[in-house]
């Protein structure tokens, strides 16, 4: 409830004798309360709260939320007073609100955006910055609309003959030939608002290279794949933020690199077929991992530690490359999703039997890559290309999956929510806001039942969700999915050839 004049001045007594501790000044509520009469305060109490700093569970906290900000953490000495909402979370555990660092709201915001608030996932990094998703962007933004705070690319710049071409109905990648038309392509993305520049597959060195001296006289990161050409050191040294699904990684970790990176440099595009090469590229990786060199592995994670460009693994991207459909597949969430979905782009083959033995070899290599760099201290944040696009990696919901599976490769359960809160806002700076559950932060937190320290399942057992300040409780989550079942009957196909685009089959398409 607001705070009328006489309570603020009863509640300002009570938080300055309660012994919590209160924001920096400039964020305080003293300030932010005075200039505010209708400003809603959250108090909530006997939480046991896990910060995401890597501080263990702290019994007892109390966390009071001021509009969207948290401006008190802490154990009260008194109790608060009468008339502000007081939240008793007494055997729940709060975490920050967490980030999905890779996904494509590309269409159907009004199934998405609630499901990824209703998962807790109250941050997002949009990977493909289209005029659509900075729509959506400002519709949450300006309060229209209730979705996750949105971290937007540019639209994709990429090389001559990109796949995504048109493979978005009528989007398509800006796409570079020269240094000039590369640093053409940052300035755009500087109009169009983005927050970073995202590159793909098919650059080379000089357009990269022109990429990032552009970007870097604008004051834009840049993030996206490690254009296949390249190494990810080169990419590192450039600037990369942060780099996607391994890819080139694979090669440099290799006893056979240099080999590999001549048939890569000598493989020509084909104009009519850029899948074809993308695939040919794919296909190397795998061969490359089966010669592993740890000491060349350890130079490479030195280079990557060094310059902080962190590694976006997406393990359920992974999984669903290398696992039979019938272990990725979820049925129990289909009702969230149309019926269209499921059978068109949602249809997976089944993996032959001699098949099944090459992908799990592969995905073994894979995650102990993953494994070696993270011990070799580099920043690994959870990202998932959740959305629509990817067979059954659904928006929010995957999220949960990729925490699981960091886990099950060999992260401890707190190194895989840091991935998702601390460094993952930390990665694209904005840990100074999110993150943690700290005072003058944003007002995103995830409440569950259980102890996700003990089994990080538990992040999925969720009894509320504050989103930019707002809370939602659990009658109000069950409503939001209830809507999301409803929508999802109802919405009807695209066009055909929008439909038809994110074409996902066993060589799903990763972004």
């Amino acid at each position: 409830m607001s705070i009328v004049e006489p309570s603020r001045r009863t509640f300002l007594s009570w938080l300055s004798k309660s012994g919590l501790v209160l924001a920096a000044a400039g964020t305080t509520v003293v300030g932010r309360t005075a200039e505010a009469d209708q400003q809603d305060v959250l108090v909530f109490t006997n939480a046991t709260l896990i910060d995401g700093t890597g501080t263990g569970p702290q019994p007892g906290t109390t966390i009071v939320v001021a509009g969207k900000r948290i401006i008190a953490v802490g154990r009260h000495g008194i109790a608060p007073p009468a008339g502000v909402r007081v939240v008793d979370l007494r055997g729940k555990y709060v975490l920050p609100g967490l980030w999905d660092m890779h996904t494509h709201t590309m269409d159907l915001e009004q199934l998405l955006l609630p499901l990824y608030i209703a998962n807790g996932v109250t941050s997002v990094r949009e990977m493909w910055g289209t005029a659509y998703v900075r729509q959506v962007h400002q519709r949450i933004a300006s309060g229209q609309v209730l979705g996750p705070r949105m971290v937007v690319a540019s639209n994709v710049v990429d090389g001559p003959h990109s796949m995504l071409v048109n493979l978005w109905g009528k989007v398509s990648p800006e796409q570079v030939r020269t240094k000039d038309e590369a640093k053409a392509a940052v300035r755009k993305a500087k109009r169009d608002g983005a927050d970073f520049v995202k590159v793909y597959s098919h650059l080379d060195d000089d357009t990269l290279s022109a990429i990032a001296d552009e970007a870097r006289r604008l004051r834009l990161p840049i993030a996206g794949h490690v254009p296949d050409k390249l190494s990810v050191v080169r990419g590192s040294d450039l600037g990369m933020r942060t780099q996607e699904h391994l890819y080139a990684l694979y090669v440099d970790v290799s006893s056979a690199r240099d080999e590999i990176r001549t048939i890569i440099q000598n493989t020509p595009v084909d104009p009519n077929d850029p899948f074809g090469y993308f695939f040919a590229m794919r296909a190397l990786e795998r061969q490359a991992i089966k010669s592993y060199d740890p000491g060349r592995a350890a130079e490479v994670f030195a280079a990557l530690a060094r310059n902080r460009t962190a590694l976006t693994p997406t393990l359920v991207v992974l999984k669903l490359f290398t696992f039979p459909p019938e272990l990725v597949r979820k049925p129990e969430l289909e009702k969230y999703v149309p019926k269209w979905v499921v059978e068109q782009r949602w249809a997976l083959q089944s993996v032959p039997p001699d098949q099944q033995e090459a992908n799990r070899a592969f995905y073994e290599a894979s995650v102990r890559l993953v494994r070696d760099a993270a011990e070799a201290g580099v920043t690994m944040v959870a990202g998932t290309d959740g959305g629509f696009l990817a067979p059954y990696i659904l928006a929010g919901f995957c999220l949960h999956d990729e925490l699981e599976l960091m886990v099950r490769i060999g992260f401890s359960p707190m190194q895989a929510i840091q991935s998702a809160t601390r460094d993952a806002a930390r990665t694209v700076g904005l840990g100074h806001v999110s993150g943690t559950v700290s005072p003058g932060k944003f007002a995103d937190l995830l409440v569950v039942d259980g102890n996700p320290l003990a089994d990080i399942r538990n992040t999925q057992r969720i009894h509320a969700v504050v989103a930019n300040g707002r809370l939602i409780d659990r009658a109000e989550r069950e409503r939001m999915l209830a809507k999301v079942e409803e929508d999802a009957k109802r919405i009807p196909p695209p066009p055909t050839a929008l439909r038809a685009a994110p074409c996902c089959g066993p060589s799903a398409l990763r972004y």
